[in-house]
């Protein structure tokens, strides 16, 4: 395809424009980085995929806090948890905007809660979602669906292993579709879970923090879709019909069921019911139709690559798998399947899980905050409207905080006092900081919790064998986008016994309609 001069020099004078007339430097200190260049700043240096790598290594150094701009946008990479801790948890207030995201907006995204601005919208969202997920009573009613969820999973990977990843998705999609929408996934293919599962996947390898320069620069949301570089806004046009449905087709099948009379309890009816009572119903639709995407959103993507991961490192160190499944066994015995109540009793599953968040670290680099005024930290300048990038995986592979930190060792976390291991749980790091830490944490991780209990007590995994009867050693080699994802590899998943089998048909008689 040709492109027309007049067309090229157009656009590049539109940028220059922009950049000649929205600001100048501030004649502050800022904290260390890469030297800019005059209207590009550091974009020809920042790489297009991997980009937590790249970071790791900028902060060796230029420290563990470092600024670039990108065009006049200024930005700042945390690379320690101490510093994020600092900037986003003690001083909050000044910490918990979020940028605007062009991407999003091109997607036709509606109001969701984990990019909204810091207001009084967001505000209502957090309520919405700390009443869901965080007071005893939800976390209460939570439990019955989790177990019967992961007793379903149990019978899939029974009737068939092979399928163990799309089995995952599937046990992951029909909870928080049940939570999110009272959908209850009852066909082993489900429409609607297939959908939103492959929109899903598309959403977020093109929003991670690094797939576009224009999350961070708005006037590029101009050029035309046919220049070069603009792969992104037109993959976010084709896309957005795609999100509309995931969030429409949902929506108005609970509310035609409410109308009905024949709706189940789920997020979803609980604030359209509180709509109905107190008014102005017409005006929250939109709020309340992104806050229940965000349920199914949230709650799905990071447990499915947290749960894959679990898998991938019991496959490569069949010791790990090995010394968890004794714990169990001692613990809880072979007549039932791991409860809540047990996990103060499994600490050595305990140091396992932990360091599935930290190897894995699903979400490598936190969605960026956007600071809301001036700031100064250690002695350097951090101007209004600064973008906030936590660099979670920097901050997991930390070779002072963690020794040899691309090994797989859950004995890192092992006889150390309480204390210590409250200041390196990755726990602290994964699920955010701040005002903005994930409100449905303690839901997801007592949903992985139960999950991995489960799998170890009643099955083997081991490496896949291929045709000459070798072993196949998965590499753990993860992608690129928002969410970090394993591969996707081969292994046996086999009952452990006739008696394990045995249980796991008994537990789950009421089939897929047990979800």
């Amino acid at each position: 395809m040709s492109y027309s001069p007049g067309a090229l020099a157009g656009v590049i004078i539109l940028i220059l424009v922009y950049f000649t007339f929205s600001g100048r430097r501030t004649a502050h200190r800022p904290p260390p980085g890469p030297k800019p260049i005059p209207i590009l700043g550091n974009v020809h240096q920042l790489p297009s995929e991997y980009q937590w790598r790249e970071f790791a290594q900028w902060a060796v150094k230029y420290g563990d806090v470092f600024y670039f701009q990108i065009f006049r946008k200024p930005a700042l990479v945390i690379n320690s948890v101490g510093a994020a801790h600092d900037l986003l948890e003690r001083r909050s207030s000044k910490y918990s905007d979020r940028p605007r995201t062009v991407v999003l907006t091109e997607l036709q995204v509606g109001a969701v809660y984990s990019t909204l601005p810091y207001g009084n919208q967001w505000r209502q969202h957090r309520k919405w979602f700390q009443t869901a997920f965080q007071t005893k009573s939800s976390q209460q009613n939570h439990k019955p669906l989790v177990r019967r969820g992961t007793r379903w999973l149990l019978s899939l990977l029974l009737e068939n292993p092979a399928e163990f990843e799309w089995h995952i998705k599937r046990f992951s999609g029909a909870t928080m579709l049940e939570i999110a929408y009272g959908h209850p996934a009852t066909s082993p293919d489900d429409e609607l879970m297939r959908f939103a599962d492959d929109t899903l996947r598309k959403i977020f390898v093109l929003s991670g923090s690094g797939s576009s320069i224009i999350d961070f620069i708005s006037v590029l949301r101009f050029v035309p879709d046919w220049m070069p570089g603009a792969r992104v806004q037109r993959k976010s046009r084709e896309l957005s019909h795609l999100v509309r449905a995931l969030y429409d087709i949902p929506y108005e099948r609970v509310k035609s069921a409410m109308a009905g009379g024949t709706a189940r309890q789920s997020f979803l009816t609980s604030l359209l019911e509180q709509g109905s009572v107190n008014g102005g119903l017409t005006e929250k639709e939109y709020d309340i139709k992104g806050a229940a995407a965000q349920v199914y959103i949230a709650g799905t993507e990071t447990t499915v690559t947290v749960l894959l991961t679990f898998m991938l490192a019991m496959v490569l160190h069949p010791e790990v798998f090995k010394k968890a499944q004794a714990e169990i066994d001692r613990v809880v015995g072979h007549s039932r399947l791991p409860d809540p109540n047990d996990r103060s009793s499994l600490p050595y599953l305990e140091h396992v899980l932990k360091e599935v968040y930290r190897w894995g670290c699903p979400v490598p680099l936190a969605i960026a905050h956007q600071s809301i005024a001036d700031d100064e930290y250690r002695g350097y300048h951090i101007p209004t409207g600064s973008v906030i990038i936590p660099n979670i995986w920097a901050m997991m592979r930390n070779p002072t905080v963690y020794p040899e930190p691309e090994r797989f060792l859950p004995e890192r976390f092992e006889n150390l006092d309480a204390d210590t291991i409250a200041a390196i749980d990755p726990l602290k790091a994964v699920f955010g900081f701040g005002r903005r830490i994930c409100p449905g944490r303690t839901f997801g991780d007592s949903t992985v919790w139960l999950t991995a209990a489960s799998i170890l007590s009643a099955f083997d995994v081991r490496k896949a064998r291929d045709a000459a009867g070798e072993e196949i050693t998965p590499e753990p080699k993860f992608s690129d986008g928002l969410v970090r994802h394993p591969p996707s590899f081969k292994c046996d998943i086999k009952p452990r016994s006739s008696r394990e089998a045995e249980l796991i048909r008994l537990l789950n008689m009421d089939g897929l309609g047990g979800v």
